[in-house]
């Protein structure tokens, strides 16, 4: 059963202020370790934070949850290249999909839960 979509979109640029800004404190406080590893690989890893605050911020909105941390929600990425959303202490049968875009100016994501059983 459907149960809740977000998106959101994020301003590469503006972004990249934050990071010039405020560095390694925004990073610590919005990504996990296993994002930033993933991030800093990347020749353009501020468009690859972008995308994945995005994704963070759309999962909250899909969820109805502001209580949710940055930190508890983490994108991975699958060998194929596919993104996938966990949410650390989600309770619940939850199904999280998520779609990514970004480009040199703009960062989307889509995010769509599914909750099996009744509501």
């Amino acid at each position: 059963m459907l149960y809740g979509i977000g998106v959101d979109i994020v301003g590469v640029g503006r972004f990249k202020k934050a990071l010039s800004k405020w560095g390694g404190r925004l990073e610590a406080r919005l990504f996990t370790e296993g994002e930033l590893a993933y991030c800093k690989a990347k020749k353009n890893f501020a468009e690859h934070l972008a995308v994945r605050f995005a994704a963070k911020e759309a999962t909250i909105k899909a969820l109805g949850d502001k209580s949710l941390s940055f930190k508890s929600i983490e994108v991975v990425n699958a060998k194929d290249g596919r993104p996938s959303i966990t949410v650390e202490g989600l309770s619940g049968d939850y199904n999280l999909m998520v779609s990514l875009s970004h480009e040199r100016e703009y960062g989307v994501a889509q995010v769509i839960v599914e909750k099996s059983g009744s509501s």
